[in-house]
């Protein structure tokens, strides 16, 4: 007879007498078993990976935006200094040159908060295909088990909504994971998550109805919306006793990103600070519109999947990591600084992690980076696989690649950090390191799989550092 999986689609032959119809799932640990062979599937072959079969692929093809560049048109290679750096990208890391120039499709569908910290970066195809090929390569290591996506720094979510979009694209309709565990300190972010999970259908009309009221008086509304979310904090700490208020300040703080200039920050005591961003009457009509549509994206996505979030700090979301599971942590930046740290710094992390308090609720320099990096050593420690995607101060990127274990030869290190330009500005340059995690040979070889695909996809090709080449 033949099994599947409500959830996840895998499927096999099975011959053994006890009734398994109803049993959970081994392989998401999410699913039940079913009886029966479903129209699409895939099944675990005896190398643990996965084979599809008729599953539904996304139809993908990646985005192209602008143009790449030369070194001379970012500040941080400028000068002695800048120069100094560019030699250590290039000698320590891969640097991903076109990674802004090749977006995932529709790279907009998701951004309900706009301008939101985070968004740019995790939006791109070379994000995405890092998180794809790393998660199939989990599963391989975790011998046919689909690993979880923890995801501490939730914010507006955009990486797993278009991991989750998208991922199958990469894997011929395999999922790259069995749910998705999420938190932030971000209270208004998570109450939104709620707030889409308690109203379902209606979420998107009830916020129109009431972004239309407070857009005909738009000034002084803004400012007392802003007022409101001072103290707002304590009605998302009573969603059951007052669902109704806290699902207002929820739209309230949507409403205010949205029309603000730089979007919005949180203050130490949780309250919001944002300056007004000034539109006509279409402009705002037009802004509604757009909102109806990216709403309504975001809440399809966010319930298609098992999604377990809550306002917590980092390290508490990573304790629920196992060492089957990834964590991709976006962690919040302290200012960027090229400056180069001396050979068997003690802590790396520390220097020149000066704090630009984009966290929202107190510092994020020099003591929360050590943080960072004291939690992800723990993780990989475990066998958990671990993205870290931050500023790539050489501080940082020493930090990180000292975390990669799994006896990787120095020379090859650069090979698990790839570092690129701001999306955003011409004066920072981020990175996306992978630790494998103790354990997982698989993961700890994918990095060379995913810069050859980067190259067969459009992207330029680092082994030749084409990026350095002067136009």
């Amino acid at each position: 007879m033949h099994i599947h999986c409500d959830h996840c689609g895998f499927e096999r032959i099975y011959t053994g007498a006890m009734d398994r119809n109803g049993m959970r799932c081994a392989v998401c640990g999410v699913g039940r078993i079913r009886d029966g062979r479903p129209v699409g599937g895939f099944t675990v072959g005896p190398d643990f990976r996965p084979v599809p079969h008729n599953l539904p692929v996304p139809p993908y093809h990646a985005a192209r935006s602008g143009d790449m560049g030369v070194p001379a048109d970012f500040s941080y290679f400028a000068g002695v200094r800048g120069g100094l750096y560019r030699r250590f990208v290039q000698q320590h890391t891969s640097y991903v040159g076109r990674f802004t120039n090749l977006l995932v499709p529709d790279s907009e569908q998701f951004a309900w908060l706009t301008p939101y910290a985070g968004n740019g970066h995790n939006r791109t195809h070379f994000t995405q295909l890092l998180l794809a090929r790393v998660a199939q390569a989990k599963f391989v290591d975790n011998r046919g088990r689909l690993p979880r996506l923890i995801e501490p720094f939730l914010g507006s979510g955009q990486v797993f909504l278009n991991s989750t979009r998208w991922g199958t694209a990469f894997t011929d309709g395999v999922p790259l994971f069995g749910a998705v565990v999420a938190g932030d300190l971000n209270h208004f972010v998570i109450g939104s998550y709620w707030t889409m999970r308690r109203l379902g259908d209606r979420f998107v009309d009830e916020y129109l109805k009431l972004a239309a009221v407070w857009d005909a008086h738009p000034a002084h509304n803004f400012e007392q919306v802003l007022e409101d979310l001072r103290t707002g904090r304590g009605a998302l700490l009573a969603t059951e006793s007052a669902p109704a208020t806290a699902m207002l300040c929820c739209f309230k703080y949507i409403w205010l990103v949205n029309r603000s200039v730089h979007g919005t920050t949180l203050n130490a005591s949780g309250g919001v600070v944002a300056t007004w961003k000034p539109r006509t009457a279409g402009e705002l009509a037009a802004l509604r519109v757009q909102e109806a549509a990216r709403l309504g994206a975001v809440r399809d996505q966010a319930r298609s999947v098992v999604l377990d979030f809550e306002c917590r700090d980092f390290r508490r979301t990573c304790e629920l990591a196992t060492p089957q599971d990834v964590v991709f942590l976006d962690c919040p930046s302290p200012k960027f600084s090229n400056g180069l740290v001396e050979p068997l710094h003690p802590a790396p992390e520390t220097v020149g992690s000066e704090s630009a308090h984009t966290y929202g609720t107190g510092d994020d320099g020099a003591e929360f980076q050590t943080a960072v990096v004291e939690v992800a050593r723990e993780l990989v420690r475990a066998g958990v696989t671990v993205v870290l995607c931050n500023l790539a101060n050489p501080g940082l990127v020493d930090a990180y690649q000292r975390l990669i274990g799994n006896d990787v030869p120095a020379g090859d290190l650069r090979r698990h950090t790839f570092t690129f330009r701001s999306p955003a500005t011409t004066g920072e340059a981020y990175q996306l390191t992978v630790l494998p995690g103790a354990r997982n040979a698989t993961v700890t070889a994918v990095p060379g799989r995913i810069l050859a695909e980067w190259r067969r996809d459009g992207g330029d090709d680092v082994a030749r550092g084409s990026f350095f080449e002067e136009a």
